[in-house]
C-alpha cells in the first residue's frame, strides 16, 4: 500500500482499497491511467484525514464509475471538435431554416384539416401508448439494470443437490466457508434471506416483509443511503447482537412521513425495538424483484427476528438452506472461471460434511443474465414477447391508418403538387416537406401515446394479484421508455410517410395540370391493401381475445374438487404474536371452539397449504417396489398438516378408511391420509393399512380421500398426503370457516373471534373463499383482459380504417354516384354499390386474418383451459362481429351518397 501523500494522517491504511483502485484502473482509458490514479490518491487522502476512512472510501467507490464517465465524455468532446467547421455550420443552418419553414407550413394544414388531424394523431396515440404501457412493464421487469456499482462482474451463485434445480439457496455456514476460500475467485460475497415479522404500533401490527443481510451488502452492491448510513462491519457480531434496522424509501414515507431525523430512532419488529440507521433510496426495493422489502436488518438478526429463540440457529445449521448469494467476481475472473473452481469448492465440502454436502451443485451466474430468478426467467421472456407482439399489432394497425389517411391526402393534393413541381420545385424538398408533416403527426402521437400509457400502466397496476406480500409494481416512465416511444413515433412517421410522400410527388403532370387521370397511379389499391391488412390484424388480436375471455370463463366454472362456495379463510402468525407454544396450543384449541360455538358458522378445520394456494409443498415417500424420480429413489409428493375436521371444512369426502381422531398421535406408527390419485398410482389394488417412510417419520395410510386440485385450477389428479395436524405444533396455519353466513360475513366472524381469544394474534392475510381462488385465476383473466382492450382497440382502428377507405371512395365517385341518380338510380342500389366495394376488402382480410389466428392458436394452445384450439364460437363469431362492424363503417358514408343531389354532384370537380 503506497503512502499518504504530503503527510496527512490516514490511520492504519493509507490509501484507497486495493480492489477498488483496480476497479478505477480498469474502467479508465490508458493515456488517462497514470495520472488519474495518483491524482485520486491525493484526492483520497485529503478527504480521509478530514471526514475519516469510511466517508473516503464511499467516495472513491462513487468516482470509479463517475471519473470515467467524466473523462470519456471529455475525449469525446475533443475530437468532434475540429467537424465544427465554418461551412459545416452554414450547411446545417440552410438546413435547418428549411426544415423550420416545412414544419410552419405543417402546422397551418394540419390545423387547417382539423378532423384528419384529429383522427390521424389518435390512431397513432392509440397504438403507441398501447406499445409505450407495455414497454414500460417489461422495461422496469426484463430490461432496466439496477444501477449498481460496476454491475457487470456481480454474480448470482445458486446451489443445489443433484435431484433438484439448480437454482437453490444456501445455508449460511456453507457461505461462511466459501467466504473464507474463494480468495482471487470472489472479490467480496453479500448474502440475503427472506423473513415475515410484525412490525410498527405495538398495540395495531402489521405484517412486514424484510430481508437479513450481511453488513457489507449495501456497500458491496454500492447502493448510497438516503438517509443515514449502512450496515457496518461492528454488526457482524454474535447472533442477536445488532438490533438495527435500515428502513425501505417507502416505508419511510409512509410510516414516518420522510422525516431525516428518523436516524437513531426505534422500529419495532416482533416485540423487540431495533435502532433505525439508515434509509435505502427509492430505486433499491431489495434482493427480489418481484416485491418490495419493507426492512433490513443484520444478518446475525435472523434467529430473533424470524422468533426462533429457543430453536436451532439457522446461521449454524448446515442443512438449512434458504439464503441468497451474490458475489463480485474478482479482478479478471470471468464466470466460467469461477463455476470451474466452484467444482473443487463442492468436492471440498462434501469431504468435509458428508451428511449435509453430498452431491451438492454450485452454479454462478451473471447478474446481467438473471432478471428474477432462472427458472421464473423462463416464462417471463416468452410472455414479454408475446404481449410485446400484440401491442405491435396494435400499432401496425394504427400506422396502416396513417398510411391510408396519407394516401388520401396525396390525391387531394396531386395539383398543388403538380403545380409546384412545373415551376421547379424539387421532388427532394417536397418529399422533405411530406415527411414533416408525418413526421409532426408521428410526435403529436407519441405525445398522447405517453399520456394513454401512463393511464394504462395505472389502470393496470390497480389490479394487483390477490397476494399477501407488498409486490414491486412500480413501472417508471424512464429514459428506455421515452427513447422507445420516440423511435417507434419517428418510425410511424417515416415508414409509413415514405411510400405516400414518394407516390404524391411523382405525378403525371400533364393530366394532372388538367384534372385528368383523377387519382394518384396505384393509390386506390394501396388503400385496399391496408385495409385488408388491417382487418386480417384485427381478426388475429379478436380471435385471440374471444379464445382467452373462453378459457377465463372455463377456469373461473371449473370444480376445483372442494367447496367453492360462501367460505373464508384467516392465518395466523402465532410466532410473529409472541406466543410459546403452550400458547398457541391453547390459542388452536379455543379458537376452533368459539368459532363452531358462533351462529352461521357450522365447520372450521385448519392447515399449513390450502389446497390451490401460494406456492408448493412436497415431501420424501419411498414405495416399496418402486423406483422415483430422485437419485436416492424416493418420489417427491405434495403433502400439508392438516386439523381434525378440516376434510369436512372443505366439503372433500373420505372415500375409504377414516379420518383422523384425537389418538392418531398416542404411539405407535402416526397416521396419514393420502389421495384417490396417490392410491391409483401406488396401490392400485388398495392403499389402507399400507405402511411408508415419508419425510416426517414412518405412517400408516388410514384413509383415502376424494381428490382436489392441489397447485393449479387445470392440472389432472395428483397425487397428495395428509398427515394430523396433532403431530406437531404448527404456529402457522390457515383457518378454513365455513357456514349458513355470506363469505364476507364469515371472514368478519374469523377475524373479531381470532383478536377476542388473543389481541396479540397477527393475521398474515384474511380472504374469503373466492379470494383465495382468484390467484390461480388471476393469470388467465389478466390475459383475457389484455386482448380483450387491444383487440377493442385493434376494432376500433379497423373501423376508423374501413370508413376512411369507403369515404374517400365516394368523394372520388361523386360526379359517378350524380349520373346513376340523374339515370333512374335508386338510393338503395347507390348503397349496395359503394358498401360492397368496400365489403370486398374486408372479407378478403377476413380470410387471410383467420389463416394467421388459426396459425397463433396452435402457438397459444398451451395457456388454453378446456377450449378447443380451433374453437367454433370464437373463429366463426369474431368475423361476423367484425363484419357487422365493418358494414356499419362502410353504411354511413355510402348512404350519405345516396342523398346527394344530382345537379350538385355533377357540377363537382
Amino acid at each position: 500500500m503506497r503512502e499518504a501523500r504530503d503527510g496527512v494522517d490516514t490511520g492504519e491504511r493509507t490509501g484507497p482499497p486495493d480492489g477498488l483502485r483496480r476497479r478505477l484502473a480498469r474502467r479508465l482509458h490508458p493515456d488517462d491511467r497514470a495520472w488519474a490514479i495518483d491524482e485520486m490518491d491525493d484526492l483520497w487522502a485529503l478527504r480521509a484525514a478530514r471526514d475519516g476512512v469510511d466517508a473516503a472510501d464511499r467516495w472513491y467507490r462513487g468516482q470509479t464509475t463517475r471519473l470515467p464517465a467524466r473523462l470519456r465524455a471529455d475525449r469525446l468532446g475533443r475530437a468532434l471538435r475540429p467537424i465544427a467547421t465554418r461551412e459545416w455550420w452554414r450547411t446545417r443552418t440552410m438546413t435547418m431554416d428549411g426544415v423550420v419553414r416545412d414544419l410552419r407550413y405543417a402546422l397551418r394544414r394540419l390545423a387547417r384539416a382539423p378532423g384528419f388531424s384529429a383522427v390521424a394523431v389518435l390512431s397513432l396515440a392509440l397504438g403507441i401508448g398501447a406499445n409505450t404501457a407495455m414497454f414500460s412493464i417489461v422495461n422496469a421487469v426484463l430490461i432496466a439494470d439496477p444501477p449498481f456499482e460496476d454491475p457487470s462482474s456481480l454474480a448470482e451463485v445458486y446451489t443445489s443437490d443433484s435431484g433438484s434445480t439448480l437454482y437453490g439457496t444456501w445455508s449460511y455456514p456453507d457461505i461462511v466457508d466459501l467466504r473464507e476460500r474463494s480468495a482471487g475467485v470472489f472479490e467480496e460475497i453479500t448474502a440475503a434471506r427472506t423473513f415475515i415479522a410484525a412490525g410498527g404500533d405495538p398495540s395495531d401490527p402489521t405484517v412486514v416483509v424484510g430481508e437479513a443481510v450481511t453488513p457489507n451488502h449495501f456497500t458491496m452492491l454500492g447502493v448510497p443511503m438516503a438517509a443515514g448510513r449502512p450496515f457496518g462491519p461492528g454488526e457482524d457480531g454474535p447472533s442477536g447482537s445488532s438490533p438495527s434496522v435500515i428502513l425501505n424509501h417507502g416505508t419511510w414515507v409512509r410510516e414516518f412521513g420522510a422525516d431525516p431525523s428518523v436516524i437513531g430512532r426505534t422500529y419495532r419488529l416482533n416485540q423487540l425495538d431495533y435502532e433505525i440507521v439508515g434509509v435505502a433510496p427509492k430505486w433499491y426495493s431489495g434482493s427480489f424483484p418481484a416485491y418490495h422489502t419493507q426492512v433490513f436488518v443484520p444478518m446475525n438478526m435472523v434467529q430473533t427476528v424470524m422468533g426462533l429463540l429457543g430453536e436451532s440457529d439457522p446461521l449454524e445449521a448446515r442443512g438449512n438452506r434458504s439464503t441468497f448469494v451474490r458475489a463480485r467476481l474478482a479482478e479478471g475472473m470471468t464466470v466460467p472461471q469461477a463455476n470451474a473452481w466452484l467444482q473443487s469448492f463442492a468436492a471440498g465440502l462434501e469431504e468435509a460434511y458428508p451428511t449435509t454436502n453430498r452431491d451438492r451443485i454450485y452454479t454462478a451466474m451473471a447478474l446481467e443474465d438473471v432478471i428474477v430468478h432462472p427458472i421464473v426467467d423462463r416464462a417471463l421472456v416468452p410472455v414479454a414477447g408475446f404481449l410485446m407482439a400484440i401491442v405491435g399489432l396494435v400499432l401496425l394497425i394504427a400506422c396502416m391508418n396513417l398510411a391510408s389517411f396519407l394516401l388520401a391526402r396525396a390525391e387531394q393534393r396531386r395539383r398543388e403538387i403538380a403545380v409546384r413541381l412545373s415551376l421547379g420545385a424539387g421532388r427532394g424538398s417536397l418529399v422533405r416537406q411530406l415527411l414533416v408533416e408525418t413526421l409532426l403527426l408521428g410526435a403529436l402521437g407519441g405525445m398522447g401515446g405517453i399520456m394513454i400509457a401512463r393511464w394504462t400502466v395505472d389502470a393496470l397496476v390497480s389490479i394487483r394479484p390477490p397476494i399477501p406480500v407488498p409486490l414491486n409494481l412500480d413501472f417508471p416512465i424512464d429514459g428506455n421508455v421515452l427513447a422507445f416511444t420516440l423511435g417507434i413515433s419517428v418510425l410511424a412517421g417515416v415508414l409509413f410517410g415514405l411510400v405516400p410522400a414518394l407516390q404524391a410527388t411523382k405525378p403525371k403532370l400533364a393530366s394532372t395540370l388538367r384534372e385528368e387521370g383523377g387519382a394518384v397511379t396505384g393509390s386506390g389499391r394501396m388503400r385496399g391493401i391496408l385495409v385488408v391488412g388491417q382487418v386480417s390484424l384485427s381478426v388475429v388480436l379478436l380471435v385471440g381475445s374471444a379464445l382467452f375471455m373462453r378459457s377465463m370463463l372455463n377456469a373461473q366454472g371449473a370444480d376445483p374438487g372442494f367447496h367453492h362456495g360462501d367460505a373464508a379463510i384467516i392465518w395466523p402468525q402465532l410466532d410473529l404474536s409472541g406466543m410459546t407454544e403452550e400458547e398457541g396450543r391453547a390459542f388452536w384449541e379455543t379458537l376452533d371452539a368459539r368459532l363452531l360455538a358462533t351462529p352461521g358458522v357450522t365447520h372450521v378445520g385448519r392447515t399449513d397449504m390450502m389446497p390451490l394456494g401460494l406456492g408448493m409443498q412436497t415431501t420424501t415417500v419411498t414405495i416399496p417396489g418402486m423406483t422415483g424420480e430422485r437419485n436416492d429413489g424416493d418420489f417427491e409428493i405434495d403433502y400439508a398438516w392438516s386439523s381434525i375436521g378440516f376434510l369436512d371444512a372443505l366439503d372433500v369426502e373420505v372415500l375409504q378408511g377414516r379420518d383422523f381422531v384425537e389418538t392418531d398421535d398416542e404411539g405407535g406408527p402416526t397416521s396419514m391420509m393420502v389421495s384417490r390419485a396417490f392410491e391409483r398410482r401406488f396401490f392400485p389394488d388398495g392403499a389402507v393399512g399400507r405402511t411408508l417412510d415419508t419425510g416426517s417419520g414412518t405412517r400408516t395410510i388410514v384413509g383415502i380421500v376424494d381428490d382436489v386440485k392441489v397447485r393449479t385450477i387445470g392440472e389432472d389428479p395428483r397425487p397428495r398426503m395428509y398427515f394430523p395436524a396433532t403431530d406437531r405444533y404448527l404456529d402457522g396455519m390457515q383457518v378454513l370457516v365455513r357456514g349458513t353466513a355470506s363469505s364476507a360475513e364469515l371472514q368478519r366472524i374469523a377475524v373479531d373471534v381470532a383478536r377476542e381469544v388473543d389481541p396479540r394474534v397477527v393475521l398474515l392475510d384474511q380472504r374469503t373463499m373466492a379470494e383465495h381462488l382468484a390467484v390461480h385465476l388471476y393469470p388467465p383473466r389478466m390475459a383475457a383482459l389484455l386482448l380483450s382492450v387491444f383487440g377493442g382497440l385493434a376494432l376500433l382502428l379497423a373501423a376508423i380504417g374501413i370508413w376512411g377507405v369507403v369515404s374517400h371512395a365516394v368523394a372520388r365517385r361523386t360526379r359517378e354516384v350524380g349520373i346513376r341518380v340523374s339515370m333512374g338510380a335508386t338510393g338503395g342500389s347507390i348503397i349496395r354499390l359503394l358498401v360492397g366495394g368496400g365489403m370486398r376488402v374486408v372479407l378478403a382480410g377476413m380470410v387471410i386474418g383467420l389463416g394467421l389466428a388459426a396459425g397463433a392458436a396452435l402457438l397459444v394452445r398451451g395457456f388454453l383451459y378446456d377450449v378447443s384450439t380451433f374453437d367454433a364460437v370464437s373463429f366463426v363469431g369474431i368475423p361476423v362481429l367484425l363484419g357487422a362492424v365493418a358494414l356499419g363503417a362502410a353504411w354511413l358514408p355510402a348512404r350519405r351518397a345516396a342523398s346527394v343531389d344530382p345537379v350538385r354532384a355533377l357540377r363537382a370537380e
